[in-house]
């Protein structure tokens, strides 16, 4: 179920990193693209703006078929803990996002290596992807990437 954006209930950068985590692991461009201020950057991709990024993301999830978000804490902020299966299907964290959030839309994104922060994350449930990684290589016919997404 997507998470609804509800800045009532809970801290707006909670709300947007619990909306991005379900509409990046549904692999939902559009989801992705409501979240996001018109004049988005990042690390990630290249450019700027909303394009940009949805572009940077689908190559991302083709290049990654299996990666996966999860929400986290990192010290006192949240974040987006990625996660990669290894050969044996445990995951393995491939490290974080941080969101820069401004003006009800997410202004940047920040790709942070795990081994340099102190990350708390719960890792993905594998039997709730399961179907999702068998619908993704059937539909991209590619194996996942053994390094991870940013080298």
């Amino acid at each position: 179920m997507a998470h609804v954006l509800d800045p009532e209930s809970e801290p707006q950068a909670e709300n947007f990193r619990d909306a991005l985590v379900d509409a990046f692991n549904a692999r939902d461009l559009d989801g992705v693209g409501e979240l996001l201020g018109e004049e988005v950057t990042s690390d990630v991709f290249d450019g700027v703006g909303v394009e940009a990024a949805l572009q940077g993301l689908s190559d991302l999830w083709i290049r990654y078929p299996r990666l996966v978000a999860s929400r986290g804490d990192c010290e006192d902020d949240c974040v987006i803990a990625l996660w990669l299966p290894d050969e044996n299907g445990k995951f393995r964290s491939v490290g974080f996002l941080e969101l820069t959030i401004e003006d009800d839309g997410i202004e940047h994104v920040t790709y942070i290596d795990v081994d340099d922060a102190d990350l708390t994350a719960e890792p993905p449930d594998e039997s709730e992807l399961a179907e999702w990684f068998d619908w993704a290589e059937w539909d991209r016919g590619e194996e996942t990437t053994a390094e991870g997404p940013f080298g």
